[in-house]
């Protein structure tokens, strides 16, 4: 056999050897198979990790939303409030009255500012955000109102609204699509306290 032979040979058997060959001993395999694993879970939590961060950060979008409605009222803004809204948005006001469209809105809103003295307070508390799909999502807070003037002119001191929403993304931002607010049971007192004790 010549020496080129012999190379060829020997390039052969190696070859062969090197595709049938198994693992060494089954730690190496249960190893590669866990390297394997690992690898996929962190694959997996890499693209999770992308998903929660993003629906953070819309669902403080959609937090936003609620805060600046509450920020306008306090400033007497109603375009500011209005532009919260989808262009044909609708808006069921506390005592019932259905706005439709940015004209009814800012009417509506502009002849509430007369509640507003310089001691209203409004925020938003309890917030349960839901998303529906990506772009859409469901909104629910209590909007509590402090110190606004009433229909009389006294000032109540803590009005409480049941807020509801339905916010969708247009574009880069998100705007309410629907908006329902409920006058919520007031919070008890001293006096209703004093009062259920006596029946």
């Amino acid at each position: 056999m010549t020496m080129k032979a012999k190379e060829m040979k020997t390039a052969q058997m190696y070859r062969v050897n090197c595709a049938h060959q198994a693992p060494n001993s089954p730690l190496r395999g249960r190893m590669q198979r866990l390297g394997l694993t690992l690898l996929a879970f962190m694959l997996v939590i890499g693209v999770t990790g992308t998903a929660s961060a993003s629906q953070a950060q819309d669902e403080a979008a959609i937090r936003a939303l609620g805060d600046n409605f509450a920020k306008a009222f306090v400033q007497k803004n109603p375009e500011q409030r209005t532009s919260l809204f989808a262009e044909n948005g609708t808006f069921v006001t506390p005592v019932g009255d259905f706005l439709q469209g940015h004209v009814a809105m800012v009417k509506d809103f502009g002849s509430e500012a007369q509640a507003v003295n310089g001691n209203t307070q409004a925020a938003f508390s309890n917030y349960r955000i839901r998303f529906i799909k990506p772009d859409l999502a469901v909104a629910d807070a209590l909007l509590t109102l402090h110190n606004v003037n009433g229909p009389d002119g006294t000032v109540i001191p803590v009005i409480p609204v049941n807020f509801f929403y339905v916010a969708s993304r247009h574009g880069d931002k998100w705007l309410i699509e629907d908006g329902r607010a409920h006058f919520a049971p007031a919070p008890a007192n001293a006096m209703t306290k004093s009062a259920m004790s006596q029946n």
